[in-house]
């Protein structure tokens, strides 16, 4: 059977059982219907993991909720995955967005930031922000994700040119993405909205020094031109 994850954001590393109770337990026990023995990982999202097996199950009679006790067998910290690469966007409409923040998890991005642009149109709410919250976690247990993807603060261009280290502004108008010879430790990566970047915007970031790159032949959604852009970084950086 495939490997079930939980996420544990306060577990204790050196601890040699764990108990496990809330939506992570109920949904170990009756959705994937787990049983004691199974093996399971309990990640931080930060990086620990920690590997055992299942050695019991309970449902508290007073308020019916289930909890597992894990017996660690194994124990694992997990460096990040580099160049950190932080993605800002234009926010997509409705379901684009959770799409795009789970293609984002499992290429392996750093964070994502919602970008304000002249074009732009949607700003995602606080409840929308902690619903992508959700499904960062969600997303980091399925692809087996130690590091989960950050959600950041968002901001306007001015905000997001302002790194110290190598800006990647996505445009039809630059040179194909090659990377550098010696790679930054940290990038950020920039996606416009679907009405494009401003002349003003482009002259903004230029100014920046930032680059200016395409990464495909063809027009792209937001989410698809984040997405490939985070994966086609990452790739050629680790190759």
């Amino acid at each position: 059977m495939a490997m079930h994850r939980v996420l544990s954001t306060n577990l204790d590393p050196s601890a040699s059982e764990l108990v496990i109770g809330g939506d992570e337990a109920h949904h170990a026990i009756r959705v994937k219907r787990l049983l004691a023995g199974d093996p399971l990982e309990v990640l931080n999202g930060a990086g620990i993991v920690l590997s055992g097996v299942i050695s019991s199950i309970q449902k508290v009679q007073k308020t019916g909720e289930w909890t597992l006790t894990v017996s660690i067998r194994e124990r694992r910290a997990i460096p990040r995955v580099v160049p950190l690469v932080d993605v800002w966007t234009a926010t997509p409409k409705g379901g684009r967005l959770e799409e795009m923040i789970e293609g984002l998890s499992e290429v392996g991005a750093a964070t994502w930031h919602p970008l304000d642009t002249v074009r732009g149109v949607v700003d995602p709410r606080e409840g929308k922000l902690h619903r992508l919250e959700r499904i960062a976690v969600e997303a980091s247990k399925q692809c087996g994700r130690q590091w989960r993807l950050e959600i950041g603060p968002g901001g306007d261009l001015k905000t997001a040119l302002a790194s110290e280290g190598l800006v990647i502004v996505c445009d039809g108008s630059g040179e194909p993405y090659l990377p550098a010879s010696n790679p930054p430790l940290q990038i950020q990566l920039l996606v416009g909205p679907e009405g494009g970047w401003t002349p003003e915007e482009l002259a903004m970031c230029k100014s920046s020094k930032a680059r200016i790159c395409r990464f495909g032949p063809h027009i792209m959604r937001i989410e698809t031109a984040a997405v490939a852009a985070a994966a086609v970084i990452l790739s050629q950086s680790s190759s």
